[in-house]
């Protein structure tokens, strides 16, 4: 009996940058990929987003030179010697004034790109203490609800990347019952070293989701083939894989030995569909391939699809 839990994962919030998942307290200086509304810290409700913290800091140095700017005007035009100084020396004042706004707004977004890289370089320490601290988090959450663990992971996991942090989330994964519904992920998950989670992982989502089998996920699976197959549902796994990657071509082409080996195996429509594209590019049939897939047709399908034309 499964003792798979069933559970609802929240949808991942991708952005354009890692750094992005950031947020730092405004209060006390930690950093946090989580997405609490306080900070853990100082108990404060004063989180920001790095590039809105960026953009503070520009506005507050941008506040700063325009004060300077009205403070030097002001002093200028108020020790004019004649009205022709006072009001040469204000013309000159609001003229530096109103070109430094012009300047400031034009720079904006490049002084905030320059202060965000800035800050980041500067505060290293900091976001790695504030990711090691939403890390230990994790422990407490998975003894009361392990979907919010994962989810916890998954943000840290965006930022670090390292063995042992997908691991952890691979793990979970596979405790509970997945869906096609889900939000899944599969590149970031892969490993460096063959796991056999990870390799039930892959096969469950080449089932579910086939479209997030790209080649560094076939590429995996080929390496560690013959460990795959030691696996009590090794078979399944690789021809799951094997299946998935004849959704491409370019798949097709880069890995036929794999898929010579397990096209026997493979779903009935996803076999025709590779029979089909051999077909129409013959080209990609490489390593005995083309042969290989004939001879399933012959032995297996000829008589139901002896009238199907390409």
């Amino acid at each position: 009996m499964s003792t798979k839990q069933v559970v609802s994962i929240r949808p991942f919030i991708r952005t354009t940058h890692a750094f992005q998942k950031l947020r730092v307290c405004k209060r006390c200086g930690q950093y946090t990929c989580l997405w609490e509304d306080h900070c853990t810290a100082c108990g404060r409700g004063t989180l920001a987003t790095v590039d809105e913290r960026a953009s503070s800091r520009v506005k507050r140095r941008t506040a700063r030179d325009l004060f300077i700017t009205v403070i030097l005007g002001a002093a200028a035009t108020y020790f004019g010697e004649t009205i022709d100084q006072t009001m040469a020396a204000a013309s000159v004042s609001l003229l530096l004034l109103a070109g430094l706004i012009f300047m400031k707004k034009r720079s904006f977004q490049v002084e905030q790109q320059r202060e965000l890289k800035r800050m980041l370089r500067q505060d290293e320490e900091a976001i790695r203490q504030g990711i090691n601290r939403n890390w230990a988090l994790v422990a407490e959450a998975r003894k009361q609800d392990e979907a919010l663990a994962y989810e916890m992971l998954r943000e840290i996991g965006s930022l670090v990347y390292n063995d042992r942090i997908r691991l952890q989330q691979v793990a979970l994964l596979q405790s509970f019952v997945l869906r096609s519904d889900m939000d899944l992920q599969l590149k970031p998950l892969l490993l460096h070293s063959f796991e056999r989670l990870l390799a039930e992982y892959i096969g469950e989502i080449a089932r579910l989701k086939p479209e997030l089998v790209r080649e560094d996920a076939i590429r995996y699976v080929a390496t560690y083939e013959v460990n795959i197959l030691q696996l009590h549902n090794g078979i399944q796994i690789l021809t799951a894989v094997a299946a998935a990657a004849v959704r491409k071509s370019k798949y097709i082409e880069l890995f036929p030995s794999l898929i010579t080996r397990y096209a026997r195996f493979m779903p009935k429509d996803r076999f025709m569909r590779l029979y089909r594209t051999l077909e129409l590019y013959p080209g990609k049939a490489r390593g005995g391939l083309a042969e290989s897939v004939s001879r399933v047709y012959n032995e297996k399908y000829r008589d139901s699809y002896a009238d199907v034309r390409v």
